[in-house]
């Protein structure tokens, strides 16, 4: 006979979590009160009860649109920053598992984007990113409005299309190579830290694809920033990159 589980401690404490997902995948009484603790008070218990249910989910179809749906809503919410990012997490693997359904959230999360207040933007952003590193096709002409972002006089704007370009990335270089005279550029932004935040995007780039390491070395040598912060970047980002082809070469 099993040990009785108390599903919601488990989940606010974060023990016997790994028995609650086993639990969950084979008793659907289980899953229905993780299910539930969606709506916890707590956002610990909340991000918990959706680690869950994402370790079982593609074994429950018929749960994934109303998941979508609810996920939606927290989104719009979260005020925790580990709850949003899971949420955000959630939502990048359900665009990659069940991509049409996804696509038709798209708009309102775009809407949301560019319209939701501060909080709803950063939140949204977080979505954004977790599609591009998983099915970045279903953003469309996305590539317009990140071009558009890269220009703007508003910093956040910049650094928000920043990491939009690190997540495409992720997915496949190729998505990248459209922004790169941009984020060369932006090396000789105005502000500090999206000079910083552009350092760190190209390293990425120049660990990802041997066809832009010349390219960002050549760029990273000629820098000669006045912020220590800055050049602190430049050189770890060099030391990256020489390792990485050390590595090919002996590999």
């Amino acid at each position: 006979m099993e040990e009785e589980l108390d599903v919601r401690e488990a989940l606010a404490t974060g023990e016997k979590l790994d028995e609650v997902i086993v639990r969950a995948s084979y008793d659907k009484d289980v899953l229905d009160q993780v299910i539930k603790y969606l709506d916890d008070d707590l956002w610990i218990v909340q991000k918990n009860a959706l680690i869950v249910i994402m370790n079982v989910i593609e074994d429950h179809e018929e749960l994934i649109d109303p998941l979508l749906r609810k996920l939606l809503v927290m989104i719009r919410k979260s005020e925790a920053i580990p709850l949003t990012l899971e949420i955000a997490r959630a939502i990048g693997v359900l665009s990659r598992i069940k991509p049409e359904l996804v696509r038709g959230a798209v708009p309102v999360i775009l809407a949301n984007y560019r319209i939701g207040d501060p909080k709803i933007r950063i939140n949204m952003a977080y979505v954004l990113e977790e599609i591009m590193r998983n099915n970045p096709r279903l953003l469309g002409n996305i590539a317009r409005e990140i071009a558009s972002m890269l220009t703007s006089p508003d910093e956040t704007d910049r650094l928000a299309a920043l990491n939009f370009i690190s997540a495409l990335a992720e997915n496949q270089t190729r998505y990248a190579t459209p922004f790169l005279p941009r984020l060369l550029s932006l090396l000789y932004d105005r502000n500090e830290i999206v000079r910083i935040s552009a350092v760190e995007t190209l390293t990425e780039l120049a660990l990802k694809s041997p066809k832009f390491r010349k390219i960002i070395k050549v760029k990273f040598q000629e820098l000669n920033d006045r912020s220590e912060l800055v050049m602190e970047k430049v050189k770890e980002g060099l030391m990256r990159i020489a390792l990485a082809e050390s590595e090919e070469e002996s590999g």
